[in-house]
């Protein structure tokens, strides 16, 4: 799927369902299937924050956990994906875990 960023509007355009809203995802749950969906579990903390949303797969969250949260080592490894919110919820579909 190729995005494009539309500037400073936190939209993007998906090949796939047009002009929606950005996401973030681990590059794992992009196109993986049944590899846990783990999200921020909080409240924005600040202005400077993101408020877009934002999942991660099950060994992204071992490597989170195993570098005391996100750092050069676990970004690295998750490797951070924009997409749109229809794949994002697509995305998690696709990797819940029950």
């Amino acid at each position: 799927m190729a995005l494009q960023s539309m500037t400073e509007s936190k939209l993007v355009t998906c090949g796939k369902h047009g002009t929606r809203h950005a996401a973030f995802v681990c590059q794992h749950l992009v196109d993986g299937i049944g590899l846990g969906f783990f999200t921020p579990n909080r409240p924005r903390v600040s202005e400077d924050e993101s408020d877009e949303q934002a999942a991660w797969c099950a060994d992204c969250e071992k490597i989170r956990q195993g570098q005391d949260g996100w750092n050069d080592i676990s970004e690295g490894f998750a490797g951070v994906t924009m997409i749109c919110d229809v794949c994002f919820d697509a995305a998690r579909v696709q990797n819940q875990r029950e």
